[in-house]
């Protein structure tokens, strides 16, 4: 199978991730079809290399070590998206969200206007049931298909319902990957809706530092509050360790000036966490995605390293 330049050995991560971090991945392959995709697994499994699937690498954190394993980019037919009838809406994990609000609109349906302002891939949204204050996936996705890293010649159809979808999570089966998915729309008035979209993206640009390395929101908001003001409120706006620092402009955007590691990303959310809970008793959850690595181990080892020395131990 040819992949015309799309298959890439030791491939920079940091190429593939808003935030600019990330080592090297052993492969890097872009399928633009169902059948490459199966392929690839196949070929992975065979190998026994490990699988992730990465959109725009938005909110994503990979390691400074990299990934010794296959890292996939759905493309072509896997981003593609087609109106089916009375509204609903067939779009393929790939599909770019603002590409899709402005396709959506030009065909004149409303009610995923919300996407605009959720960076990257529609797969990835759905994985993280993305939004915004006022919206989020669970309102529009009505089912979704997916494939099993074992049994990768098997598309598997799933309502929205079964997948529990929560605030900024969803229960996907382990080891499977989202390759498209089904959400229901309505005809309107696109005009007033690419206006809130004009305005919400205007909005945007003032209150958040979305243009610099982010992975955009750092941490999920706690029920009744926002990480961003809890984060603020303890004195951290603006603190930095190494190449990595918290925003002065919205405390929940973490970053990279430059050379930030992984390393230092962890730190500074540690440091969140640490300080929001011993004010205000509130556990900040990680937004962000930890690729290919246990990112999730070593910041719980830098919660406890704190929270037991101290932040100036």
């Amino acid at each position: 199978m040819d992949f015309h330049g799309r298959l890439k050995k030791d491939e920079p991560l940091s190429k593939h991730s808003t935030l600019r971090i990330g080592g090297p991945t052993r492969f890097w392959v872009e399928v633009k079809t169902l059948v490459e995709l199966q392929r690839v697994i196949d070929l992975a499994n065979q190998e026994g290399l490990p699988i992730e699937v990465v959109g725009l690498g938005s909110n994503v954190l990979f390691s400074d070590a990299g990934f010794d394993g296959v890292m996939l980019r759905l493309s072509g037919q896997l981003a593609e998206w087609n109106i089916l009838d009375d509204g609903l809406v067939q779009i393929g994990a790939g599909a770019i969200n603002s590409h899709l609000v402005k396709a959506l609109l030009k065909n004149g349906l409303i009610g995923a206007e919300f996407l605009v302002l959720i960076p990257g891939t529609f797969g990835g949204a759905v994985a993280k049931n993305a939004g915004t204050k006022n919206d989020e996936i669970s309102s529009i996705l009505k089912s979704i298909q997916i494939i099993a890293l074992d049994q990768p010649r098997k598309v598997i159809s799933m309502s929205a319902t079964e997948i529990n979808l929560s605030y900024r999570h969803s229960e996907l089966p382990e080891r499977s990957l989202v390759v498209g998915g089904q959400i229901q729309l309505s005809r309107g008035d696109t005009v007033i809706a690419a206006s809130k979209v004009r305005e919400d993206k205007d909005n945007r640009s003032k209150t958040q530092p979305y243009k610099l390395k982010s992975v955009g929101s750092t941490f999920a908001n706690p029920p009744g509050d926002y990480a961003g003001r809890l984060i603020e409120a303890v004195g951290l706006k603006g603190t930095r360790v190494g190449g990595a620092r918290i925003s002065e402009q919205h405390a929940n955007f973490f970053i990279n000036e430059g050379n930030a590691s992984s390393s230092d990303f962890l730190m500074l959310m540690a440091m969140a966490i640490v300080r929001v809970q011993a004010a205000f008793g509130i556990e900040l959850r990680p937004e962000v995605c930890f690729v290919g690595f246990d990112g999730w181990k070593q910041l719980d080892h830098l919660v406890k390293t704190y929270t037991d020395e101290g932040l100036d131990g």
